[in-house]
């Protein structure tokens, strides 16, 4: 009778100390840029970090599809902080307080929102909530959602209400004492452009409009960047998703950036500043259908209690 053997206690080791190597040439390239080092210098350590991290996911992957999902996370999101940093050589993000190069490179990082710098991308929101209540009353309308028939479009609520649940869980674990919040209420998102501006989170802004907004927009105006912005964050979740997305899930995947990007545009054209109560049901129910569509390629079991714990990540031996 065959076996099942839990594949990452096989190859995550492997994978974490690849990683942690791999933060090396990354240290350096950062290094670099704030100690405004000759650029062929910079150059070098950038290409090599990004050559590394680009690597990572095909010489160390941990044979688990799940967990390769959050390699390729990481290993992007590597990769993105180097390239921003190479296009900010010029200009260099300065730490809010006086510090060598060596710190400043370290701060660079460890920040994703690059809190400590005067390039900070973590916004103060006008309306103030409290950060536990607000997580209660989305784990509260997860956990009811899970309790419902599994529909695409409860499947698509789920799935946004679990990656609020768990990048918030990390950011607090992981926040300094007065980082403002990751995320904003997704119940009071009036339409698409304050949901992707002020509700969801803002962790890969920077390299957004380092990396895809600001090129765009010299090419095609301010659209051009939107969609530049939105384009990026496709090609980053596709090739994130790739492990355990079949291709047809992951179409859609790209369709659903790209969509929003265009119907962000749309919706500031139509009303501008203006707040109605047709904005908020078109927008909605515009996001509703492109989420639905979305995650039915998507292998989703049917609520939490019909996911085999027991047999993730383990193979057949």
């Amino acid at each position: 009778m065959a076996s099942r053997s839990f594949i990452l206690a096989e190859s995550l080791p492997y994978t974490l100390l690849y990683l942690l190597l791999a933060l090396i040439p990354l240290y350096i390239a950062l290094y670099c840029v704030t100690a405004r080092a000759p650029v062929l210098y910079t150059f070098f350590s950038t290409s090599v970090a990004v050559i590394v991290f680009a690597v990572c996911p095909y010489a160390v992957p941990t044979h688990c599809p799940q967990a390769d999902i959050i390699l390729r996370l990481a290993c992007g999101t590597a990769i993105m902080k180097a390239l921003d940093m190479f296009f900010r050589r010029d200009k260099p993000p300065k730490l809010n307080w006086q510090a060598n190069p060596s710190v400043q490179a370290f701060y660079l990082l460890i920040e994703l929102r690059y809190e400590s710098f005067d390039i900070s991308t973590a916004r103060k929101s006008s309306t103030n909530y409290a950060d536990n209540t607000e997580y209660g009353l989305h784990l509260a309308a997860f956990l009811f959602l899970q309790c419902l028939p599994q529909s695409p479009v409860i499947k698509a609520f789920g799935v946004l209400l679990a990656i609020w649940l768990i990048w918030n869980s990390m950011h607090y674990v992981l926040k300094y004492k007065n980082s403002p919040p990751l995320f904003g209420p997704i119940y009071r998102a009036e339409n698409l452009s304050y949901f992707w501006t002020q509700t969801w989170h803002n962790a890969y802004t920077s390299p957004t409009r380092t990396l895809g907004y600001r090129p765009m927009r010299r090419l095609f105006g301010p659209v051009g960047g939107v969609m530049g912005g939105f384009g990026l964050m496709a090609l980053f979740h596709v090739w994130a998703l790739s492990p355990y997305v079949e291709r047809a899930g992951l179409f859609r995947v790209a369709v659903f950036f790209m969509a929003n990007g265009a119907g962000s545009v749309a919706d500031y054209w139509v009303w501008e500043r203006q707040n109605t109560w047709t904005r908020v049901v078109v927008n909605w129910a515009f996001e509703i259908f492109l989420a639905q569509y979305t995650v039915a390629k998507f292998d989703i079991p049917d609520g939490l209690l019909r996911i085999d714990y027991r047999n993730i990540c383990r193979v057949q031996i």
